[in-house]
């Protein structure tokens, strides 16, 4: 482990630590605290389920830690990571694979905003990578001032549902599963809906629900969540750390015969929640919408406690523009080095290449 501590004034000091021991001082600290005075209210970002990523899909990079403080008193945090790719060392969110909520560090005002990302950016490394920020002028502000050489670029958005203004198309999908429901029973088929909050009862489900979604849902490549190997290993890590801390919801919805037809799992942070796993059974022909019987039946159950906002992460899928609107986010990158920048010189020339071409096909040049 190293650490440096640097004090910037008489009230503002900034202290990193790499190394194994990164998260437990980020713990000491009051990391935990700060997210719940600061927020994001992202379960995705609470130290149980960063400690699972580190043990599970993290074993091979550097753990970081950035703090900030303010008359000795915690004022803004950073968990990072240093990962090799191609010979450059890339300085990101710790997690970064994994951050398709809401990354950003948490910060008490603008001013512990500024110092966290002056700290973040003198971190060691060839490549600054912050994914996932948001798409606002403060924060467009405070890169610009704290980050030398920084460029903003446009990600996929992350979708979100605001319960308090659902879109229009919330109230059709409603009606749909009502439809579902409807229909089934026409067949002779009956379904129920169970809900469990307490972790001693997700538990012993967790690796059939897992399972199950790889099952109805393998996608082409390995990465998909549910996927054996690292990443399921993650998902039953993390899922348990938080479901430890009371944080796990699940819904499921099962046929007259306890056969499980379809489940979603959120995992809760105060006021906001994300949709992190689900699947239905796309081998059924004698049901349909189960997918939105499953979704509306968990984000109901969301609504009751409290939960007001729920975030189903960043990239395309079928569903989510049909129950939750988009929110911009950016990706800042900056060289730190000399090789960094003949990297990323080297790739927006390739960029700047790759669209010449496009146009020049596109009038019939090429």
């Amino acid at each position: 482990m190293s650490t440096t501590t640097t004090r910037i004034g008489p009230a503002i000091g900034t202290a990193r630590i790499a190394g194994d021991a990164a998260l437990d001082r980020l713990a000491d600290a009051g990391y935990e605290d700060l997210l719940d005075a600061c927020g994001p209210a992202d379960p995705l970002r609470r130290l149980g389920w960063l400690r699972a990523w580190r043990r599970t899909a993290g074993r091979d990079v550097e753990p970081r830690t950035v703090l900030v403080d303010r008359d000795r008193a915690l004022v803004a945090a950073a968990p990072l990571e240093a990962a090799r790719r191609g010979g450059l060392v890339i300085v990101r969110h710790l997690a970064h694979a994994d951050a398709w909520f809401d990354p950003a560090p948490p910060a008490r005002d603008e001013e512990a905003r500024l110092e966290l990302l002056r700290a973040v950016a003198a971190e060691p490394g060839d490549v600054l990578l912050l994914d996932g920020l948001p798409a606002t002028p403060e924060w467009s502000r405070a890169v610009a001032d704290a980050v030398p050489g920084a460029r903003l670029a446009e990600r996929p958005p992350a979708w979100r549902l605001t319960l308090a203004e659902p879109p229009r198309s919330m109230r059709k999908r409603r009606k749909e599963a009502g439809r579902s429901r409807r229909r089934a029973a026409e067949r002779g088929v009956s379904l129920s809906t169970t809900v469990a909050r307490a972790w001693e009862e997700i538990a012993p489900r967790l690796d059939d629900l897992l399972a199950f979604q790889h099952r109805n849902f393998p996608g082409p490549e390995p990465n998909q969540l549910a996927a054996p190997g690292p990443r399921r290993e993650l998902a039953r890590a993390g899922i348990a750390a938080l479901g430890g801390e009371g944080r796990a919801r699940l819904v499921e919805v099962r046929d007259g015969a306890g056969a499980l037809a379809a489940f979603d799992l959120a995992l809760v942070d105060g006021a906001g929640a994300v949709a992190y796993a689900g699947a239905f059974d796309r081998a059924r022909d004698d049901v349909d919408g189960l997918g939105w019987i499953s979704m509306l039946s968990l984000v109901e159950v969301l609504g009751e406690e409290g939960v007001e906002v729920v975030d189903f992460g960043a990239g395309p899928a079928a569903y989510k523009d049909l129950i939750a609107v988009p929110v911009p986010l950016v990706r800042a990158v900056a060289p730190r080095s000399r090789r960094g920048r003949a990297t990323l010189a080297g790739h927006a020339l390739a960029a700047w290449t790759r669209a010449a071409v496009a146009r020049a096909r596109a009038r019939g040049r090429a």
